[in-house]
């Protein structure tokens, strides 16, 4: 025989090939664990109410609603993409400028004292 061993309305275990109803001591909390004859389709995490086996309910996540930035947030942002651009410009000019000034010592034959 098989059984599943309930526990406050869920299996917490599957015993198979058993002369004799498994018997188990109650749960540390003083709840009884309850052997129920079944068949192979039972596991563990399954419920037991009102006498069937049920799948159990697992619930579904809800989706979480996208983010929309406020009028302030944008403004923000807007802001520091343009300092952003600004610095990253600068930094272009200033690695041009610093080529320029390669470029033309490499010129003078690559002697910078003269």
């Amino acid at each position: 025989m098989r059984y599943a061993m309930v526990l406050e309305r869920t299996v917490i275990d599957v015993i198979s090939n058993r002369a004799v109803i498994p018997q188990w001591p109650p749960s540390p909390d003083g709840e009884e664990v309850t052997a129920v004859e079944c068949d192979d389709s039972i596991y563990i995490g399954m419920l037991y109410i009102d006498g069937e086996f049920r799948e159990p309910e697992i619930p579904k996540p809800e989706l979480a609603k996208p983010y929309k930035p406020t009028a302030g947030e944008l403004v923000i942002m807007e802001t520091q993409a343009t300092i952003y651009e600004e610095m990253s410009a600068s930094a272009l000019a200033s690695a041009e400028a610093t080529a320029e000034v390669y470029e033309a010592i490499l010129l003078m034959g690559g002697n910078a004292n003269g």
